[in-house]
């Protein structure tokens, strides 16, 4: 039986012995199909290590820019026509990025969980799924997760023949620990 969140959307029979089953998994364009022995059809069980998942984790973010745990998977790289970049990322519940501006500027499309955005100067602002955070070239700003949810947004990086990102100083845990009374 499919776990919560999962639909079996079509089964029949293929080869002798043998089941397909098709699953549509919420947040997932694409149907899953598995073929299973009929004598392990009782023995299925799925985990869905990763139910609100769009895109895979990709790679540890670089810890000289990531405070906590955090992970990017650059969807699409640099290039000399469209001049952007584009990144899914990841953030374990108090992980967040070091302060940093966009010389073409940012938007941020969140996903999935809640977290914090700032911008120097001014109170950080609670960030959750659905939001969509437009950031003017320049402006020095940190995005992490809240204290106690992971965040997922996707990353768009317009104008990067402007440059992509400058990296800043951590984001102090007093700076941090603000967001949260903010």
């Amino acid at each position: 039986m499919p776990a919560p969140g999962h639909n079996v959307v079509d089964t029949e029979r293929r080869m002798p012995g043998f089941e397909i089953f098709t699953f549509l998994f919420d947040n997932c364009y694409q149907p899953v199909v598995i073929q299973v022995p009929l004598c392990h059809i009782n023995k299925i069980t799925i985990m869905d290590t990763s139910a609100n998942a769009i895109f895979p984790k990709g790679a540890s973010a670089p810890a000289d820019y990531f405070t906590g745990t955090a992970w990017v998977n650059t969807l699409v790289p640099n290039d000399a026509i469209l001049h952007s970049v584009i990144a899914n990322v990841i953030f374990e519940p108090g992980a967040r990025n070091n302060w940093h501006t966009h010389p073409g500027g940012q938007l941020l499309i969140v996903t999935d969980g809640t977290g914090y955005y700032q911008e120097k100067g001014k109170p950080a602002q609670l960030i959750k799924k659905g939001d969509l955070i437009s950031i003017l070239p320049d402006v020095v700003h940190w995005h992490g997760a809240s204290h106690d949810s992971e965040l997922t947004h996707i990353a768009i990086n317009p104008n990067t023949k402007n440059g992509a990102s400058v990296w800043l100083d951590r984001v102090t845990n007093e700076e941090y620990n603000s967001a949260r009374k903010g």
